[in-house]
C-alpha cells in the first residue's frame, strides 16, 4: 500500500525550525518531565509523530498550526518534579492543569488562532474533559502527546524516529494484561 502524502514536510519543517529557534521557545530546554527528557525534546518529539500521524492517516492539516500548536503545547514554564516538590501537586492534578497554563504563557509570547489556542488547551483530552480537541490538528497533537510521553517514561527514547516502528508499546501493554489477568 502506497502512503498518500497530502502535506508539505517543507512548510511544516520551516514552521517547527523556525519556532525552535524562536528564543521563547528555547526556555523549554531548561525544563524537563518524562523521566528527564527536556520539555523542548518532548515538544519536538510530539510535533514530529503529529505529522507523521497525518500522513499515515490522510488528513489534510495545516501543517504550520499543528507545529506551533505542538511545540507549545507544554509551554507551562517548570520541571515538573520541582513543582511537585514545591506545591505538592500530583501527577493528577499537573495533567489536568498545565494545559491551562501552558495556553497562559503561550498567549503572553506569541499570537495564537483559536484553532491553535484549542490544540494547547485540550492536548490532555480526556483528562480535560470540557475542552475537547475540535481540530484534527488537536486530535493529533493529543495523540503524539500520549504516544511521546509513555515512550519517554519507560526510558524508550532510542528509536522516536516516526519511520521506525517499534512494536514497544504492544509488548508492554501485552505484558501489564499477563500481570493483571494471571497474578504474575
Amino acid at each position: 500500500m502506497i502512503a498518500i502524502s497530502t502535506n508539505s514536510k517543507t512548510r511544516f519543517y520551516r514552521a517547527l525550525d523556525k519556532l525552535a529557534d524562536d528564543p521563547a521557545v528555547a526556555k523549554i530546554k531548561n525544563y524537563s518531565q518524562h523521566k528527564g527528557t527536556s520539555t523542548f525534546r518532548h515538544c519536538w518529539n510530539v510535533a514530529i509523530y503529529s505529522f507523521h500521524l497525518a500522513e499515515k492517516l490522510g488528513w489534510e492539516i495545516d501543517e504550520v498550526a499543528l507545529a506551533k500548536g505542538a511545540m507549545l503545547h507544554d509551554y507551562y514554564l517548570y520541571t515538573v518534579a520541582d513543582k511537585q516538590k514545591e506545591t505538592n501537586i500530583s501527577d493528577f492534578r499537573h495533567g489536568r492543569t498545565h494545559p491551562q497554563l501552558a495556553l497562559e504563557n503561550a498567549k503572553s509570547e506569541f499570537y495564537l488562532t483559536l484553532k491553535e489556542q484549542n490544540m494547547i488547551r485540550s492536548h490532555m483530552w480526556p483528562l480535560t474533559l470540557f475542552h475537547m480537541p475540535m481540530s484534527k490538528e488537536a486530535w493529533l497533537i493529543s495523540m503524539a502527546d500520549k504516544y511521546c510521553a509513555v515512550r519517554e517514561m519507560y526510558g524508550d527514547t532510542k528509536d522516536l524516529d516516526p519511520d521506525v516502528h517499534t512494536p514497544w508499546i504492544r509488548d508492554l501493554a501485552h505484558k501489564k494484561m499477563r500481570q493483571v489477568f494471571e497474578g504474575v
